[in-house]
C-alpha cells in the first residue's frame, strides 16, 4: 500500500535566489498537445491514446528526490510571474517545483483565444531559499502541478484556492475553509490485497478567462498503465461554498480488478471514540470525522471514522446513491485546540452526481496512519458494472466544498459526537444526537416513546438507553461485549412511530484500544 504525503502549500516569500534559464519540455505528443482547445478535441485524442502503450514517468533526479520536507518547501514560486499575473483575467496560474516526495513531471498549456500555446518549465519563477549544487538537474526539474489562483467573490485578497498536485489529486477551498480533504480523479484496484495503480494527471490545458467571468475551466488528461482519461474540472468559487463541476471520459488500456469512482482522501488519527497519545495534548487531529452516504430512498448513512491497527475496507451496498462524502463534522475549535493546524477550519467534501450512482457500493478504506501529515481515510463509489475495451465510461459529478455539515441534510437528527470507554471485556458507546431544529421530530418526543434500533457484528448485546438533554437533544448509551478479538460493527438508529427520524450511524469500534506509534521525527509531544 502507497501513501501520499500532502504538503501544505506556503505562500511565504524567501530571499535567496538562484537564477537559471528555460528548458523546453519533452517533445512526446507535443504537436498534438497544441492541438487541445476543448474538453471535446482532448476526448476525442485520448481515445487514440489509449491505443498506445503506457509510458512510465522520467525518474526524478536524485539532487531533488533526496530533498526533505523543510528544503523543498524553500523553494518557493515566484507570484510575480504567474501565468496572465499582470492581466485583467480573474483567475492566474502558479505551478509547483518537482521535488521530495512530488517526483511526477506535468505539462502546462494555456489556451488564449483560441491558440493553445506551452508554459515551458524556468528556474525563473521559483525562488531557492537552498544551494542546489546540480544546475543540470535544477533546469530541467519540470513542473510538479499547477494551482488556480485569485479572489473570492466580495473579496480583493488573492488567494489559493484549487491545486493540482501528486498522482491525480486536487484539492480546493472556499473563503472560509483553509486546505484539508483532497479529491482524485479516479482510484485503480484501491482497498485490495495488491499494489494500488495510480493513475496520473500528465498534462493540464487552461482557458484564458475575460475580466467578468466567475469560473475557470481546467482541462487535463490522465494516464495510467490500465486507463487514458480526459477531464474538464469548472471551478466556481465561493465564499461559503466552493463547487468543482467534473466532467471525464475514461477509455481503459486494460481492464483492472477495481475502479473507484469520485476517490476521496483525508485523514484521521484520532478524535471520538479513541483518545490521542499521552505525549499529545490536543483532543482531535483530523481533517474529516466522518463518511455521510445518502442513498435513493432518501436515507442518511453517517460512518464514524475509526483507526485500526491495521488496514480495513468496508462496503455501503446500494442500489442508489444519490451523494456521498467525507464531512468535518465538528468545527468548535476547542475540538482540537490547534491554531496552527486550523483544523477547526478544515471543509467538508459532498460528491454529488449528475445523474444518480446505481447499482454499486460506496468503500471506506481506513488505514493505520502513521501522523498527521499521511492521508489514511479513502472513500470512492465501485459500481457493479465492469469498464469494457474500446467503449468510453462517461463521469459527470460536483465537489462541493463548504465548512461543516451538509446544509441539505435537514428533518433528520445527527450524530454530533460521541465516546467509547472500555472496563474489564465492557466496551461503553454513548453518542449524541442532535436534534436538526428545535421543533424537529427529536425535540418533540419524549426518551420513553423513542425506540433505540441497534444492530452488532462479531458483539453481544448488554444493554442501552436513551435520555433526553434539557436542549432536546438524544444521549444513548449501550454497553455491549465483543466475541471475537476483532472489532465490532455497530448501527444505531433512533426510531419514533415505525419511522426512523436520524440518520443511521454505523461505526467499527476496536475490540481493543489500538496504540499510537510514535513517528521517528515527531514534533508535536508536550
Amino acid at each position: 500500500m502507497r501513501f501520499l504525503v500532502l504538503l501544505p502549500v506556503l505562500l511565504a516569500w524567501l530571499s535567496t535566489e538562484v537564477v537559471h534559464g528555460e528548458v523546453a519540455a519533452s517533445p512526446t505528443d507535443r504537436s498534438a498537445m497544441a492541438e487541445i482547445t476543448s474538453f471535446d478535441s482532448l476526448s476525442e485524442w485520448v481515445e487514440t491514446l489509449s491505443k498506445t502503450e503506457y509510458v512510465p514517468p522520467d525518474p526524478l533526479p536524485k539532487t531533488l528526490e533526496q530533498l526533505d520536507y523543510e528544503q523543498y518547501r524553500e523553494i518557493q514560486f515566484r507570484h510575480e510571474r504567474a501565468v496572465w499575473g499582470k492581466t485583467k483575467t480573474p483567475f492566474w496560474i502558479e505551478t509547483f517545483h518537482r521535488g521530495f516526495v512530488q517526483r511526477d513531471r506535468v505539462s502546462l498549456f494555456v489556451i488564449e483565444a483560441g491558440e493553445t500555446r506551452e508554459i515551458p518549465f524556468s528556474t525563473d519563477d521559483f525562488r531557492y531559499g537552498i544551494p542546489i549544487d546540480d544546475s543540470e538537474s535544477l533546469a530541467d526539474a519540470g513542473h510538479a502541478g499547477i494551482r488556480v489562483v485569485g479572489c473570492f467573490p466580495e473579496s480583493y485578497d488573492v488567494q489559493e484556492i484549487l491545486t493540482f498536485v501528486g498522482s491525480s489529486y486536487f484539492r480546493g477551498r472556499s473563503a472560509e475553509t483553509v486546505y484539508g480533504a483532497s479529491a482524485r480523479g479516479l482510484a485503480v484496484d484501491i482497498g485490495l490485497p495488491q499494489n494500488e495503480e495510480f493513475p496520473r494527471f500528465t498534462a493540464f490545458w487552461v482557458p484564458q478567462r475575460k475580466a467578468n467571468e466567475k469560473t475557470q475551466t481546467i482541462l487535463a488528461l490522465l494516464e495510467s498503465p490500465s486507463v487514458c482519461g480526459a477531464y474538464q474540472f469548472e471551478l466556481k468559487p465561493g465564499t461559503v461554498e466552493t463547487s468543482v463541476h467534473v466532467r471525464g471520459t475514461l477509455y481503459f488500456r486494460k481492464l483492472p480488478e477495481k475502479i473507484g469512482i469520485a476517490p476521496l482522501t483525508s485523514m484521521w488519527i484520532w478524535g471520538d471514540g479513541l483518545d490521542g497519545p499521552s505525549l499529545d495534548k490536543r483532543p482531535a487531529v483530523h481533517d474529516s470525522d466522518g463518511l455521510l452516504v445518502r442513498d435513493g430512498n432518501g436515507d442518511w448513512i453517517w460512518r464514524a471514522f475509526a483507526r485500526q491497527s491495521y488496514p480495513s475496507v468496508s462496503r455501503i451496498a446500494a442500489k442508489e446513491v444519490t451523494g456521498f462524502g467525507l464531512i468535518q463534522r465538528n468545527c468548535d475549535y476547542d475540538h482540537f485546540a490547534d491554531s496552527n493546524a486550523q483544523y477547526h477550519k478544515r471543509p467538508s467534501l459532498w460528491i454529488e452526481p449528475r445523474q444518480s450512482m446505481k447499482s454499486g457500493a460506496i468503500e471506506l478504506l481506513e488505514l493505520p496512519g502513521a501522523h498527521e501529515g499521511v492521508d489514511n481515510i479513502g472513500a470512492y463509489w465501485v459500481p457493479n458494472e465492469k469498464p469494457t475495451l474500446g467503449t468510453p465510461m462517461e463521469l459527470d459529478y460536483d465537489v462541493r466544498i463548504f465548512p461543516g455539515d451538509l446544509p441539505e441534510q435537514r428533518g433528520v437528527a445527527r450524530a454530533s459526537k460521541f465516546t467509547v470507554t472500555r472496563a474489564k471485556n465492557q466496551i461503553d458507546l454513548k453518542l449524541h444526537f442532535t436534534a436538526d431544529a428545535s421543533d424537529g421530530p427529536l425535540a418533540r418526543i419524549d426518551a420513553d416513546s423513542l425506540i433505540v434500533d441497534t444492530t452488532m457484528v462479531r458483539g453481544e448485546l448488554i444493554s442501552k438507553s436513551a435520555a433526553k438533554t434539557a436542549s432536546g437533544d438524544c444521549v444513548i448509551d449501550v454497553v455491549f461485549r465483543a466475541v471475537e478479538e476483532a472489532p465490532v460493527e455497530i448501527g444505531i438508529t433512533l426510531m419514533h412511530g415505525g419511522k426512523e427520524i436520524s440518520e443511521r450511524f454505523t461505526y467499527l469500534c476496536p475490540d481493543k484500544t489500538p496504540t499510537f506509534m510514535y513517528p521517528q521525527v515527531y514534533t508535536r509531544k508536550e
